[in-house]
């Protein structure tokens, strides 16, 4: 086994010269076994039928006479007549070639007559041991048959033909294999060509150029089915690169504005520790406002570490209680909250239609409440105008929060949903804002389904319009 692992090719040429070589030689060799047993059948007949012939046309008479006339028709054949009990008279035995004995079964079974197109004919030995082509047919006369004539010919000339034939055939087929060993290793290496050309491709492929894809005009189904699997499986793999370094740059940004938003409180409470502890405990006008301090830096802590935990549970679609909703109730119940918040501004509410979602009531709570929250912080306390409007599109429900504030600068607006991002990072800081708010909102409308989205004008003012999809009321 290991013998012939050794001796198999290992490129595709190579194998695929082997085995249409190796097909060749077995259908070369199957029409040579075909060819000699029809070429030797075909012989065989022929040879039978004019034996067949020149007994029909040989008179009986001849076979009865004891002198040579009969001798021109015994040229290399054995002759013999047999009657009807079977009895042999060898008439060529004179001439050397002694006709072979058949039984009175084989005389009928392979009996001819002169109706007969093609001669039966049986192939025996006779007492010498040579091998004789033999003939017999009847002899009628007036109707009845009153024996058999029976002839024979060596068949070591026309097994001598059919050798000269085969040795033909099979240098004829030497010859044609060398030619289509030659043949084929030039053709099977043209036909893959734009394989070898792929393979060089891929080899040259590494992660500084996936960017590129195989160029391979070529007319070849699976030439052209393999180039779309590479070019496809590079531009996944591309995608796939692309989106763990954008991962990996975001993780980098998310873990330094994580470690500076946790930094700027626990500074603070460092401070007034230092300060405490150097003798300001015994004082209570100094005590109680470091106390105040630190407490707020701990709930700013605990907030931001809330909401980081949250962020990763909606990333990780959990703790989701859907339950069928109806919008205008949820906004009606956030009214007074709504109203606490806004102060001096001014909030109008437009609700049209009774609109039915699937969502968590707590989840869609704190997204309006951040959106209303970040529209709070962005409007004058006195002049500042929110509406809050609820609609419907075809599919899905919208919230609107406009509000006339100080606008978002275009170049912020891709940038407003992510995390730790603020267009206005001093005003967002003094108020306590961390950037998570609209994170945490585009990734719980997100976990529902739907989509959030922003328009703004610098001076102008902000529109935040989210959909959710909505369900058909029961009748």
């Amino acid at each position: 086994m290991k013998r012939l692992r050794k001796w198999k090719p290992r490129t595709l040429n190579k194998q695929i010269v082997a085995l249409s070589c190796l097909i060749l030689a077995i259908i070369l060799t199957v029409v040579g076994i075909l060819q000699y047993f029809l070429m030797k059948d075909f012989l065989y007949q022929n040879e039978a039928d004019a034996m067949q012939s020149q007994l029909h046309s040989l008179p009986p008479a001849l076979l009865e006479q004891d002198d040579d006339m009969h001798q021109p028709f015994l040229f290399d054949r054995s002759l013999a007549r047999i009657d009807t009990s079977g009895t042999y008279t060898d008439v060529s035995e004179e001439n050397g070639l002694s006709s072979p004995r058949l039984s009175q079964e084989e005389l009928r079974k392979y009996m001819n007559s002169r109706d007969d197109k093609s001669a039966r004919y049986i192939v025996m030995e006779d007492e010498d041991g040579k091998e004789q082509l033999v003939v017999i047919v009847a002899d009628r006369r007036f109707g009845d048959i009153t024996g058999y004539v029976q002839a024979g010919t060596e068949t070591a000339s026309i097994n001598d033909v059919i050798k000269g034939q085969l040795q033909v055939f099979f240098l004829l087929a030497i010859v044609a294999l060398a030619a289509g060993i030659l043949l084929y290793t030039r053709v099977i290496k043209k036909a893959l060509d734009p394989l070898h050309r792929i393979i060089r491709r891929v080899e040259r492929t590494n992660a500084e150029n996936l960017s590129e894809r195989v160029e391979e005009a070529s007319e070849q189904i699976e030439i052209k089915r393999l180039t779309d699997a590479f070019n496809q499986m590079v531009e996944r793999i591309d995608n796939a690169f692309q989106s763990e370094r954008e991962a990996k740059e975001q993780m980098q940004q998310f873990i330094a504005d994580a470690s500076h938003e946790l930094r700027t409180p626990l500074t603070s409470i460092h401070g007034f520790l230092e300060v405490l502890l150097r003798g300001a405990a015994n004082n209570p006008a100094q005590l109680y406002p470091a106390l105040e301090s630190m407490l707020k830096e701990s709930k700013r802590i605990k907030k931001l570490v809330e909401d980081l935990l949250l962020l990763t549970k909606l990333d990780q679609s959990e703790n989701m209680q859907l339950q069928n909703l109806e919008v205008s109730t949820v906004l009606e119940e956030m009214m007074p909250h709504f109203d606490m918040l806004a102060g001096s501004r001014k909030v109008q509410f437009s609700v049209s239609g009774h609109l039915i979602i699937a969502a968590d009531k707590d989840k869609l709570k704190q997204v309006l409440l951040n959106l209303f929250y970040n529209a709070v912080q962005h409007t004058d306390s006195e002049h500042g105008e929110i509406d809050i409007i609820l609609g419907a599109t075809e599919h899905d429900a919208e919230i609107v929060v406009k509000d006339n504030g100080s606008g978002i600068p275009k170049e912020h607006l891709p940038h407003v949903f992510d995390r730790f991002y603020r267009s206005d990072s001093s005003r967002t800081r003094q108020q306590g804002g961390a950037g998570l708010g609209l994170s945490i909102s585009h990734s719980i409308v997100k976990a529902h389904q739907g989509t959030i989205e922003v328009e703004s004008e610098e001076g102008k003012g902000t529109i935040f319009r989210v959909l959710l999809p909505k369900k058909r009321r029961n009748p």
